[in-house]
């Protein structure tokens, strides 16, 4: 599909929607841009990156190069992901809760990089310059993300500018998203479903909505048309009556489970959910469906899917050009072109997808095949908990049995897991119900990223509780 940008999507809506609100900014008591309006204009966010382009080149930023950003500031890490696509080099987004031994490892893969943080950006735009960069090559590498690593380092998945426009378009389509519209940045920039919400936004020409300050997260949030929640923000959401919208609101969710009752508790506060499934490796969303549970819907437009012995094989529109690997782009399909995503999953009777979890997470309880992901989908249900992740602990007579770390909407006590204990055995067989419940340290896992690595939490419960279990 012609995308009809013959520049950079920040400079086409510049010169044919100039005045036009591009990013609603709730700065609080952020001391940054001091001199910057909070509704800023496609012709203004389009000279704020290109004095963006100045300050990178000052810090040894180059269009062969690579620029890393660390940071928490919403806008900084916004302009500094525009600035270095438009100038031509790739855009590395790093966790800022890495520790400087974690960033350090994983910038040692990558030669000719400029590590940016929010400090950089502390004088801009004082005395800044606009450079005016006429690059725009929508087929070469624009941006490197990291996958999760739940196994092993992290790789970085390199994605082309027109990659990100055709996974959005889809999206786009399926949520009717418009130019009249408005998405809010709910989700980080170092995630790849951060950066889904901003090339919807280039690429339709509609507002962008950021918040610095998370107090004001709420509020903003209700304003928008469209937000990408994790089910757990879905759910808190809910329970701030004083912010829910007055129009109606679309949310597109990730795709873990999701009660029923949720979805219909949105539907009663003018909320239409849709429910993904995507992956850092197409540059997002799949697969999504509207208001529905217990599948993840149709591929979107430009997408296949395939089931090929029990797992999803994927290709089309968003696929990455590859991984990043010693300076070099290697291919991340198989002879015959297809993804293989190490996903289980199904179609159903209606010939939608289900995913039924990881090949990698699957463990053997007494000759018994678990996946782990079966028996959080129930334990959700329950309406009871925020999260919960499944995890095997050794057993001398079955080989493994299932623990249960949850996030309990009330406190973790006694009489909170018996309920969870009892709604479970009515609906899991007897060999799938977790022997234990470990209560979620919130704060400890909440800033390492959308999704929880297992194995960093396999480790974490095995040193803390497991050792006698």
């Amino acid at each position: 599909m012609d995308f009809k940008f013959s520049s950079f999507p920040i400079k086409h809506w510049a010169e044919f929607r100039s005045s036009e609100v591009a990013v609603n900014w709730k700065k609080g008591t952020d001391l940054l841009f001091s001199d910057i309006p909070q509704q800023i204009t496609w012709k203004k966010l389009s000279q704020m990156i290109s004095q963006a382009v100045t300050l990178l080149q000052q810090n040894g930023a180059t269009p062969q190069g690579i620029v890393a950003y660390s940071g928490h500031h919403r806008l900084v890490g916004l302009l500094c992901y525009l600035a270095t696509i438009t100038m031509g080099s790739k855009i590395l987004m790093l966790n800022p809760s890495m520790s400087e031994i974690q960033r350090g490892d994983i910038l040692s893969d990558f030669a000719n990089v400029v590590l940016i943080t929010d400090q950089h950006f502390a004088q801009f735009p004082a005395n800044l310059t606009a450079c005016d960069s006429s690059q725009y090559a929508p087929n070469l590498p624009a941006t490197m993300t990291l996958t999760s690593g739940s196994t092993g380092k992290p790789k970085a998945v390199v994605h082309s500018i027109q990659n990100h426009l055709e996974n959005a378009y889809g999206v786009c389509q399926l949520m009717d998203f418009t130019a009249s519209d408005s998405w809010l940045l709910s989700l980080p920039l170092f995630h790849v479903s951060g950066q889904g919400i901003i090339w919807r936004w280039l690429l339709m020409g509609a507002t962008l909505s950021i918040v610095e300050d998370k107090r004001d997260f709420w509020t903003v949030l209700s304003t928008v048309t469209h937000a990408s929640l994790v089910t757990t923000q879905l759910q808190r959401y809910l329970l701030q009556k004083e912010f829910l919208p007055q129009h109606i609101q679309k949310i597109l969710l990730g795709g873990s489970a999701i009660p029923p009752e949720l979805i219909t508790q949105a539907q009663e506060n003018q909320i239409e959910t849709y429910v993904g499934y995507g992956m850092t490796e197409m540059a997002s969303t799949i697969c999504a469906v509207k208001s529905e549970i217990d599948n993840v819907g149709l591929p979107l437009w430009g997408r296949e899917v395939r089931i090929v012995d029990d797992e999803i094989w994927v290709r089309g529109a968003g696929l990455a050009l590859g991984y990043w690997l010693k300076e070099n782009i290697v291919s991340l399909v198989n002879e015959n072109g297809w993804l293989v995503t190490k996903d289980r999953g199904h179609w159903n009777e209606q010939g939608k997808l289900v995913v039924d979890g990881r090949t990698d997470n699957v463990f053997i309880s007494g000759g018994e095949n678990i996946q782990p992901e079966e028996i959080e989908r129930i334990l959700f249900q329950s309406c009871l908990i925020y999260q919960a992740i499944v995890l095997p602990t050794e057993d001398t007579e079955f080989g493994f049995r299932p623990v249960a770390v949850v996030d309990f909407i009330s406190e973790f006590s006694p009489q909170a897991v018996r309920s969870l204990q009892s709604f479970a055995s009515e609906r899991l067989e007897k060999f799938k119900l977790p022997i234990k419940y470990i209560p979620l340290d919130r704060e400890k896992w909440k800033n390492l990223g959308i999704k929880i690595s297992r194995k960093q939490l396999q480790l974490d419960i095995n040193n803390r509780y497991l050792k006698n279990v």
